[in-house]
């Protein structure tokens, strides 16, 4: 309990130095664009995305390829707000920071079982990540982050049936939720024989069911199961829709855009972005698989680092990667303190430009 206490103080000292960050680049966004308000939601923090969450959430359904987006975070939303009176917006930052407080607390948690000694580097090289202001925005982010940590935290405790809750309410949050059972599965098929139960194997069965009952919704109501994956194409960004692209593929795509595109132009600025995030992540798992770090951890992050590719591009990548979070702590446990200050100190250059950016009605990840 002590223990736990010092990493509550710890999350919650981050927590408000991290959204205090976040308040100062909020306030100095106009100074770095102009505003551009094609993609503008009803607050800053709600662009994008959030525009689809809130209207879903406001209409009780879905739209025309509005089933690309899971349904649990519209679901509280309009729960929430009706329950409370508070306006939708508010209502769907608040669940952002919330979820994104108590994530921390059981990604702290993990990263301290990994390794103790440099559990705060992972915990400041995730909160200054470039993308991680969208944990403050209408996005589910941060509900998605909360429950996959605790589904985690769960399976390492062995707590089959906290995991598998935990993993179903993910599984309906975001697709990625789904990545959760094989990872789960191998921490359960690891555990010691004579603790096993068929009742434990059925709740992590639960995590699965999440994605299938979202399917099943999306079969009776428009007859189309993989509406989501369908529905990609209408989001631009060379997403496919219709079938899945193989890496190289998409390698080659961007090398194209690297050799005929201005490198003084957003479109470089942010494939280069995408590029790199994709590189980082690759040299991670491949250090986390030297180090043998948790194979559940390996197996979770590999599985969300390569999916997006299939739809033919990186877009978004940046902003994916902060669900594979097991990847900071093979980040923070790099022995070099030099790559770690200098990863730091880059990634909060870039958060600013990103912040700002997004702030202002830009497309970042």
């Amino acid at each position: 309990m002590k223990n736990h206490g010092k990493a509550l103080a710890h999350i919650s000292a981050a927590f408000i130095v991290w959204r205090g960050v976040l308040w100062i680049i909020e306030s100095v966004a106009p100074a770095f664009w102009p505003l551009y308000t094609r993609f503008l939601g009803p607050s800053f923090w709600s662009n994008f995305d959030g525009v689809y969450y809130l209207t879903i959430a406001r209409v009780g359904g879905y739209g025309p390829y509005q089933q690309a987006f899971f349904p649990l975070y519209p679901i509280l939303i309009r729960w929430l707000t009706k329950v409370s009176g508070i306006d939708d917006i508010t209502v769907s930052v608040l669940i952002s920071h919330a979820a994104f407080f108590f994530g921390l607390l059981f990604f702290y948690l993990l990263a301290r079982d990994n390794d103790r000694k440099n559990a705060r580097w992972s915990l400041l090289l995730f909160l200054l990540f470039p993308t991680s202001f969208f944990f403050a925005a209408t996005y589910t982010e941060s509900l998605f982050f909360l429950l996959s940590a605790l589904c985690l935290y769960a399976a390492k405790r062995q707590w089959w049936l906290v995991a598998g809750v935990s993993g179903y309410l993910a599984s309906t949050t975001r697709f990625f939720g789904i990545f959760l059972f094989p990872a789960v599965l191998w921490e359960y098929v690891q555990s010691r024989p004579r603790t096993r139960r068929w009742v434990h194997f059925i709740g992590i069965c639960l995590i699965p069911l999440g994605l299938l009952s979202y399917m099943a919704y999306l079969n009776a109501s428009i007859g189309d199961p993989l509406a989501f994956f369908h529905a990609q194409s209408a989001f631009g960004a060379g997403r496919s829709g219709s079938s899945l692209i193989l890496l190289p593929q998409v390698l080659w795509r961007y090398l194209k855009i690297f050799t005929s595109v201005s490198p003084l132009t957003l479109t470089y600025a942010i494939s280069l972005f995408e590029f790199l995030v994709l590189t980082m992540g690759a040299w991670l798992l491949w250090l986390g698989y030297k180090r043998r770090v948790r194979t559940s951890y390996l197996i979770y992050s590999l599985a969300i680092l390569v999916t997006p590719t299939l739809t033919g591009t990186l877009s978004s990548l940046p902003r994916y990667i902060l669900s594979a979070f097991p990847l900071f702590f093979i980040f923070g446990s790099v022995h070099n303190t030099w790559i770690k200050i200098l990863a730091v100190m880059v990634s909060a250059v870039v958060l600013v430009l990103a912040a700002t950016a997004f702030l202002q009605g830009y497309f970042i990840a």
